[in-house]
C-alpha cells in the first residue's frame, strides 16, 4: 500500500500534466526521481555505500519457444575508490578466463592472467562494461550526477507486462505511466544514450525502462522485476531486468544475485598489473 503522501504528490503531478511545459516538465521529472530516491532511504544511503560484490547472469531466450538458449554468469566487484568509481568483472569464455577492470583512471583486460593489448576486443569493451555495471547498481542515485538531465514526458500508455507465457506476446492491456526522460550532457558517460523511466501513478519507483543507444534508432524495452534491499544500509538493488520486444517476447534477462554491500575489497583488484 503506497504511503498517503506519495499518492497525493503523484495525484498532483497527474492533475498538472496537461498544462506542463518547459521548466515545469523538468520540475515534475525531478519530483518523481526524488520520490524514488526517498523511497529507498534518500541520498544518505548512497553516501554510506562504499563497495559491493555480486553476480550478474545474462540469460538469452529463444523468442519462438520461450526457452533459455544460453546463460552466462559474470562476477563483479565495484568500489568508490581513490580515483572515482571502480569496477572489476570476471567471466569464462571458450578462449580463457577473462578479467576486465577500471581503476577510475584507466581500463584494462587480461586473459588467463596476462594483459591483452588495449586494441583487443575485451580491452576495448572494458570501460563501457565497467561503467555500465556501476551505473545500474548506482540507481536511482546516479540520476543526481552532474550532467544528467531529466525531462517529464507526460502520462503515456504502456503495454501490459505479463511474461507468464514466456515466448508468446504478453498481455496487451494498456496502463498509464508517468514518463521521465533521461539524457546526458556532452562528455558525461561513454555514450549519449537516451533513457525513459516509467512510473505507475502511486508508486515511488519505475517498473519499466526504454532506451535508444547513441547513434542508433531501435528502441530497447526493459521490464523491471523483483528488487531487494541488502546489507545494513538496506541498499536497493533491482534483481532482474527483462528485455522484451514491443510485442512482448522476452529476448534477454540480466539476473543479479549473491549481493554483498560494503565488503572489504583490496584496491589492487581494480588496477592494471
Amino acid at each position: 500500500m503506497p504511503h498517503p503522501s506519495l499518492v497525493m504528490l503523484l495525484f498532483a503531478v497527474t492533475a498538472a500534466a496537461p498544462s506542463l511545459a518547459g521548466q515545469s516538465r523538468d520540475a515534475t521529472a525531478d519530483s518523481l526521481v526524488s520520490l524514488w530516491i526517498d523511497s529507498v532511504g534518500g541520498m544518505t544511503t548512497y553516501e554510506r555505500f562504499r563497495s559491493a560484490s555480486f553476480t550478474v547472469t545474462t540469460v538469452l531466450y529463444d523468442t519462438v519457444s520461450g526457452r533459455i538458449r544460453k546463460s552466462r554468469p559474470r562476477y563483479v566487484w565495484i568500489k568508490k575508490g581513490p580515483h572515482g568509481e571502480e569496477t572489476r568483472v570476471e567471466r569464462w569464455e571458450d578462449y580463457g578466463f577473462i578479467a576486465q577492470g577500471f581503476d577510475g583512471r584507466s581500463s584494462w583486460a587480461t586473459i588467463d592472467g596476462s594483459l591483452v593489448p588495449d586494441t583487443a576486443k575485451d580491452a576495448r569493451q572494458a570501460l563501457y562494461v565497467a561503467r555500465d555495471l556501476f551505473y545500474w547498481m548506482g540507481l536511482p542515485f546516479k540520476l543526481r550526477d552532474p550532467g544528467v538531465f531529466l525531462h517529464y514526458n507526460g502520462l503515456v500508455e504502456r503495454p501490459g507486462r505479463d511474461l507468464s507465457t514466456a515466448g508468446t506476446p504478453g498481455a496487451r492491456i494498456e496502463t498509464l505511466h508517468h514518463a521521465v526522460g533521461v539524457s546526458f550532457g556532452k562528455g558525461v558517460g561513454e555514450h549519449q544514450d537516451v533513457f525513459t523511466y516509467y512510473f505507475p501513478p502511486g508508486r515511488g519507483f519505475p517498473t519499466e525502462v526504454t532506451y535508444v543507444e547513441s547513434g542508433r534508432t531501435n528502441l530497447n524495452r526493459l521490464l523491471w522485476g523483483e528488487s531487494g534491499r541488502f546489507g545494513e544500509l538496506g541498499y536497493p538493488v533491482v534483481l532482474r531486468r527483462d528485455w522484451v520486444t514491443l510485442s512482448g517476447k522476452r529476448t534477454k534477462a540480466l539476473v543479479i544475485g549473491d549481493v554483498v554491500i560494503n565488503p572489504e575489497v583490496l584496491q589492487g583488484m581494480f588496477e592494471r598489473r
